[in-house]
C-alpha cells in the first residue's frame, strides 16, 4: 500500500512575536554591564540564556576578563549546563568578532577554565 499525503488548504496565519512581560529586565541583564546583578527566576524562564549572554557581553565589551567572572548557581547540574553553554556562546561570538572584541573573546576561550562557574 502506497503512502498517501494529504494536502491541506488552511490559511496561513502570521503572528507577531509578543515580548515577554519582563523584557525590560532581560535587556538590563544584557546591557547594564557596569552593575552587578543578582538574577533570580524560575526554571524555564531563560535565566541561563540571559546569564550566558551577559557573560559574553562583559568579555566582548572589555568590561571584564574571563578570569574575573563568577557565575553561581544552586546545583552542580545547573553549573555544568551553564559552563557548557558559556563555552559554546564564546566560540560562536569569537568566530563572528574581529579586532579588539575578537582578541578579547579568543583570550577568553583560551582561558575559560579560569572563570568560576559553580555552586
Amino acid at each position: 500500500m502506497a503512502n498517501k499525503r494529504r494536502r491541506t488548504s488552511a490559511a496561513s496565519v502570521v503572528e507577531q512575536p509578543v515580548a515577554p512581560p519582563d523584557q525590560e529586565q532581560r535587556l538590563r541583564i544584557l546591557n547594564d554591564l557596569d552593575t552587578n546583578l543578582l538574577v533570580e527566576a524560575a526554571a524555564g524562564t531563560g535565566r541561563t540564556t540571559s546569564m550566558v549572554q551577559r557573560m559574553v557581553a562583559l568579555i566582548r565589551e572589555g568590561k571584564s576578563p574571563v578570569e574575573t567572572i563568577a557565575a553561581v548557581t544552586f546545583t552542580r547540574k545547573a553549573a555544568s549546563e551553564l559552563r557548557a553553554r558559556f563555552q559554546l556562546a564564546l566560540e560562536s561570538a569569537a568566530r563572528e568578532a574581529s579586532g579588539p572584541e575578537g582578541d578579547r573573546l579568543n583570550h577568553a576561550l583560551q582561558h575559560v577554565q579560569r572563570c568560576f562557574i559553580g555552586t
